[in-house]
């Protein structure tokens, strides 16, 4: 006897049914986030990249001020974020050098670590997804053997045929739950290597204003 997804789940009990139903929904979750987290980092990652260009390029010609100003282009680029944040403190003139340094660090860390935050949202849910797939595909396995058993015992005869519907549940659970948790690992380890990417590139940045802003104030010397 031969049996399609249709037939699968026409003959499958409601527990049984609402692990498939869970499996299903987790995909598209995860699904939904990858897309998400995937446009957002390449976005801001595209902005970064076109706004620190525009800020070096301004900055030779027109001074720190007018190549700040150039964040104001960029809304979803933290690149931009760190720079105008950290211009204003590194050009207040109300406090001494050490001051504004150790200023511009604290600023510089709040950001880093919000962008931080920011990049990394939904991770978790793509993380819970891909190592707790498996363990729903394998309650799933259980049901299957469960009612394949349990048919056995009421129609009192052994053999494949007579639990084939509830074996080819076990096999059907078992397969959903590891396809479910692999592209949700393969997007989270994906996404996870971008976002370490990017803060790095985040902190060269950082240091690169700050050294602009040091060599500028240094008697006999230019950026």
């Amino acid at each position: 006897m031969s049996f399609n997804l249709f037939d699968l789940w026409a003959s499958m009990g409601p527990m049984a049914k609402a692990v498939m139903v869970l499996l299903l929904a987790m995909s598209l979750l995860s699904l939904a986030i990858a897309i998400e987290r995937i446009g957002s980092i390449a976005r801001s990652a595209r902005e970064s990249a076109d706004f620190l260009s525009a800020w070096r390029s301004t900055l030779a010609r027109e001074g720190p001020e007018a190549a700040a100003a150039e964040a104001a282009r960029f809304p979803h680029s933290h690149a931009a974020w760190l720079v105008r944040d950290g211009t204003l403190v590194l050009r207040d003139g109300g406090i001494d050098a050490a001051k504004r340094l150790e200023a511009f660090d604290r600023t510089a860390r709040r950001i880093v670590l919000s962008s931080g935050i920011e990049l990394r949202k939904g991770l978790g849910v793509l993380a819970t997804v891909g190592s707790t797939a498996p363990f729903v595909g394998l309650f799933g396995t259980v049901l299957g053997i469960v009612s394949a058993f349990r048919t056995m015992g009421v129609t009192g005869q052994g053999g494949l045929g007579s639990v084939a519907t509830g074996i080819s549940e076990a096999l059907v659970a078992t397969a959903l739950g590891i396809l479910v948790a692999i592209p949700a690992l393969w997007v989270f380890n994906y996404l996870t290597q971008r976002i370490q990417r990017s803060l790095a590139e985040l902190e060269c940045v950082a240091e690169e204003l700050a050294v602009e802003a040091i060599v500028a104030e240094t008697p006999g010397r230019t950026a």
